[in-house]
């Protein structure tokens, strides 16, 4: 229950902020469009951060977990075989999969190097070999048709290998000039199937084998691919993996990935597969999706953002707590008499400080309120403005979409709310202590 004083003061603070809020019409403002430009930022690294993770989990396959032969990172061009998974760690993880409840799907991969020719270029290439069938269980439907020319790997039967689109061209493969390649709304391709035309339909693989032997094979190019990131696709072969372990004649794999039911069961599926792997006396590592090297581009970019968006909060904070300051200085100023009348009248001064306090609080409230619909409404109509942009690394543009970002305005509401009110205490203090009579005799 609040005191009759007490109310008679919140009540004066708040017919002040609405009667006369020319005054501080200036500082709502800013407060509003800080409180907006932190939203939409924020909404937008929620969308990439939420975009990002499907990418890497569902369409690039690497799941919620990794598990590799400890020391992959280590690995050295002399001995490229070492940290690959044997016939037997693979039984091994294969028998704790199936044990394991948090399980949703696995999948293994098998990467290599080598020397690609069309009969007239050659050039090297970066391949990759994965279960097809197990790879669509983590793709799903949005992400399963990935060929931007001729058509995906589980539509063939038998050898067959789908060329990075820069390496396509390179190796003179291309769409023809009226063809379009469409994407759906939400970044994935259009499932459907585009004629592409190669000078030489078959290219020669030529590799090192895992038994140090050099081999070679004719296969088929049954489509192009886009992985998004440029340097990738300009060197980038995949192909099923029984095709891949033919070529290098190994039944060794590089790694292989685990798709959870629930992302909660990341850290209990690692301590587990770990104890299990120690006891078995089983050399092998397990590691959560964002900590591997292949997400450490995005990760880093992600973290880039993150340190921007508190910078920028922090410009937003200093310019509310010193617009506020200002207002209610010059507020305070114009009302030195009116002070002096509610001090004779028997407030005391802690009334006084409460009032000014409560007024720099609904000023503050008020601008999130306006800065809320402003992001609410903005947001909705650059996530539907169809905009994109197109990163340095990356092959293809991605839509700029924003995020309602409930948590991110309930700290910011928070956060201004608090300045605002903890600045208009500060200012109000010097005023609440002059002496009445003096507040009385005061002439502007």
């Amino acid at each position: 229950m609040i005191p009759p004083r007490k109310r008679v003061m919140l009540t004066l603070a708040f017919r002040n902020v609405v009667l006369n809020w020319r005054h501080s019409l200036a500082t709502m403002l800013a407060i509003a469009a800080g409180f907006s430009a932190v939203s939409l930022f924020d909404g937008f690294i929620n969308e990439m951060n939420k975009e990002m993770t499907d990418r890497y989990i569902n369409r690039g396959m690497l799941g919620h977990v990794v598990i590799e032969k400890s020391g992959w990172n280590n690995r050295t061009i002399d001995d490229p075989w070492a940290y690959t998974l044997s016939a037997p760690e693979q039984n091994f993880i294969k028998s704790f999969l199936e044990k394991n409840n948090r399980v949703s799907a696995s999948v293994r991969f098998l990467s290599f190097m080598g020397l690609v020719s069309n009969g007239r270029i050659s050039t090297v290439f970066a391949a990759l070999g994965y279960d097809i069938q197990d790879g669509l269980k983590f793709r799903g439907e949005r992400w399963e048709w990935d060929a931007v020319a001729g058509k995906p790997l589980y539509a063939f039967d038998g050898p067959i290998v789908l060329l990075g689109s820069g390496l396509a061209r390179h190796l003179d493969c291309d769409l023809p000039e009226d063809s379009e390649i469409v994407y759906n709304s939400d970044g994935s391709l259009v499932a459907e199937e585009r004629p592409f035309s190669c000078q030489n339909p078959n290219v020669q693989l030529s590799v090192t084998t895992e038994h140090v032997q050099v081999n070679a094979a004719n296969l088929r190019v049954g489509g192009m691919v886009d992985i998004q990131l440029r340097e990738y696709n300009d060197r980038f072969v995949v192909m099923p993996m029984a095709t891949a372990q033919q070529l290098v004649d190994t039944d060794r794999v590089s790694r292989m990935s685990v798709l959870l039911k629930k992302n909660d069961d990341i850290w209990p599926f690692i301590s587990e597969f770990k104890a299990e792997a120690k006891k078995e006396n089983m050399d092998l590592d397990a590691i959560r999706w964002l900590d591997h090297g292949i997400a450490a581009t995005s990760k880093g970019g992600m973290e880039i953002l993150s340190t921007f968006r508190n910078l920028f909060l922090s410009v937003v904070a200093i310019i509310a707590a010193m617009s506020v300051a200002n207002t209610m200085m010059k507020s305070i100023n114009e009302r030195i008499r009116e002070i002096g009348t509610l001090r004779s009248i028997g407030f005391r001064r802690e009334d006084i400080i409460l009032m000014f306090s409560a007024e720099g609080l609904f000023i503050g409230a008020f601008s999130c309120i306006a800065g809320f619909i402003v992001t609410v409404i903005l947001g909705l109509l650059i996530s539907n403005a169809g905009i994109s942009f197109k990163a340095g690394i990356l092959s293809a543009a991605l839509p700029v979409r924003v995020s309602l970002a409930f948590s991110t305005w309930i700290s910011s509401i928070f956060v201004l709310c608090l300045i605002t009110l903890g600045v208009s205490w500060l200012v109000s203090r010097k005023a609440a202590r002059t002496v009445i009579a003096e507040t009385l005799r005061y002439v502007a």
